[in-house]
């Protein structure tokens, strides 16, 4: 059962999948795991950041229009992917 549940382990990392299915051999139950190292969860948390930093609501930039909203996020988020990955690699 542990080399089961270290292939799909193996395998849900590699397809960046959120969500890791185990076996728990004495109850003979399923459960999952969050796959902390998936691409999608650090897209998640960069656009975290971005809404943090820059929210969206209608009117709160009187300058901006969707246009720009949507270039800023366009353009941002990829910059705080990198900036989280890079600060939880040191």
């Amino acid at each position: 059962m542990e080399i089961i549940n270290k292939i799909l382990e193996y395998v849900s990392e590699l397809n960046n999948n959120i969500i890791i299915t185990q076996y728990h051999a004495l109850i003979n139950k399923e459960y999952y795991r969050i796959n902390f190292k998936s691409d999608f969860l650090w897209k998640i948390k960069s656009t975290l950041v971005m809404k943090r930093l820059y929210p969206v609501y209608p009117g709160y930039y009187a300058n901006f229009n969707n246009k720009d909203t949507i270039r800023l996020y366009q353009f941002g988020i990829p910059n705080y992917e990198k900036q989280l990955r890079r600060n939880m690699i040191t």
